[in-house]
């Protein structure tokens, strides 16, 4: 391909995206585009294109591949798409997963023992769950940033309540009354279950270890960066940021050396894998974990469209490669 590939992200907005300055030297010309923006008799995309730094109005032919940066569960339009430019040329096809289908696709693989276990929401195993272990984690089937997670507590005079933290907990004094507050919260969404996992701490602060996992430019999965978010001591969710560190400054003075790092890599390449083989083609995850007090390594999420932005704090030479190698990944996809 002598010519330039036309790469495409397709968005929810056509708001200019700086970070993408990295590629100019790349035989790329990246338009972002919305749905709304394809003329499908046409074959053609009205959008923004990078132009010598900056983003100005534009409209091409259709893409050489197409990264998909909308945040569905939907693969209508990708599929579409996918139908016209060529098989295997969309990645990212369906990008907000669903907890529960993640579990059973990792219980049902060689990583079944990092999958903590998930359940559609039902009273009686959230009865269950209190009865034998105490607690119980309530949270949105699909992405919600922390929002919306429940931990609920089996107490000597009724049940604790608690959102996102451990502060001012909604206190219920019978299974009647918190089995009803419980419809009502599920009854608009759905929810999933699992077994509140105390992790570990430092400094009484709970902390998640974040790998980007990306495909590069020969198609190749690799971690190209990774995060931990320290939480603040009173919240038992991660996205509830009080500071964020390297996974090496997080784990700086604990067991956990070099070795146990390579290893959680490993895994978060693995679950790629695992998850482009039986969900749909995907060039990009990040995968969350968390160290059990037993040191157990638990996946505690795995995101379809990770926030770039909790990597900002990284060097800029690995700032600027998280935006740059999904691109690498698609010009290996055009030329293919």
């Amino acid at each position: 391909m002598n010519r330039k590939a036309i790469i495409g992200l397709l968005s929810t907005n056509l708001e200019p995206v700086p970070f993408y300055n990295s590629c100019r030297y790349m035989p790329v010309v990246i338009y972002k585009f919305k749905k709304s923006g394809i003329d499908w008799e046409n074959k053609t995309i009205k959008g923004i294109m990078l132009d010598n730094d900056k983003w100005v109005k534009a409209e091409a032919r259709f893409p050489d591949a197409v990264y998909n940066r909308c945040y569905s569960d939907s693969s209508v339009i990708t599929k579409r798409l996918e139908s016209i430019i060529g098989s295997g040329k969309v990645f990212n096809v369906v990008n907000l997963f669903d907890k529960h289908v993640i579990y059973n696709i990792l219980k049902n693989s060689c990583l079944k023992n990092f999958a903590i276990p998930t359940y559609k929401y039902r009273t009686d195993i959230l009865l269950e769950l209190l009865r034998t272990q105490g607690t119980a984690l309530i949270k949105p089937a699909k992405g919600s940033m922390g929002s919306g997670v429940f931990k609920i507590t089996s107490v000597e005079n009724g049940y604790n309540i608690c959102l996102r933290t451990f502060l001012s907990p909604k206190i219920v004094n019978s299974k009647d009354v918190l089995i009803d507050y419980m419809e009502k919260l599920t009854r608009c969404r759905d929810y999933v279950i699992q077994p509140f996992i105390d992790f570990v701490k430092v400094n009484n602060h709970m902390f998640d270890i974040r790998m980007l996992v990306q495909k590069n430019g020969t198609g190749q999965w690799n971690v190209t960066a990774d995060i931990s978010r320290v939480c603040y001591k009173s919240s038992f969710v991660s996205n509830f940021v009080y500071s964020l560190k390297s996974v090496r400054d997080a784990l700086e003075g604990t067991k956990y050396n070099e070795t146990f790092i390579s290893y959680i890599k490993k895994v978060s390449i693995k679950a790629a894998e695992i998850l482009e083989e039986r969900l749909c083609h995907i060039g990009e995850i990040s995968v969350d974990f968390g160290i059990g007090n037993d040191d157990k390594l638990w996946i505690i999420e795995i995101n379809g469209k990770p926030d770039k932005e909790t990597f900002r704090d990284c060097s800029t030479e690995v700032f600027e490669k998280i935006y740059r190698t999904p691109i690498e990944y698609a010009l290996y996809l055009a030329q293919l």
